[in-house]
């Protein structure tokens, strides 16, 4: 019985990185992220850099990590399992980021859910569906 029940909290806990951190899961899982708060602007449409005079700005908000992360790969092909990620895009409403902008330059921890990069406005691997109301933890 002993036995039964290392194996299962093993099976249930993700697996770790080369480095020995705990990789992250994909939602519906929440998981708590810490980094530097800072704001990239990205071209858009129509050319996505191709024309920089005439491409949209995409500007956001991302979490720089000083330690890398690693996922596990979810349930279908665009949650991956990656490695090395340093980078994370975050997802808020017009509240969030008003909540969010004192914070620029700063190191914080927010908790989402994760999710993988699916389109051309994704500018980073995995992206973190902050929960609401943000919560910011310094």
């Amino acid at each position: 019985m002993f036995f039964a029940l290392v194996l299962m909290a093993l099976l249930a806990s993700p697996p770790p990185d080369a480095a020995g951190h705990e990789c992250l899961r994909y939602g519906p899982e929440a998981v708590s992220i810490t980094g530097r708060l800072a704001r990239h602007i990205f071209y858009g449409e129509p050319g996505f850099g191709e024309d920089p005079k005439h491409d949209e700005k995409e500007s956001g908000f991302y979490l720089e990590l000083s330690v890398p992360v690693c996922t596990v790969a979810g349930g279908d092909d665009i949650d991956r399992a990656l490695s090395g990620v340093r980078r994370v895009q975050l997802v808020l409403d017009s509240a969030g980021y008003a909540r969010l902008r004192p914070f620029l330059g700063q190191r914080v921890t927010l908790r989402g859910t994760l999710f993988g990069a699916i389109t051309a406005h994704h500018h980073a691997p995995i992206l973190l569906d902050v929960l609401k109301p943000v919560q910011v933890k310094r």
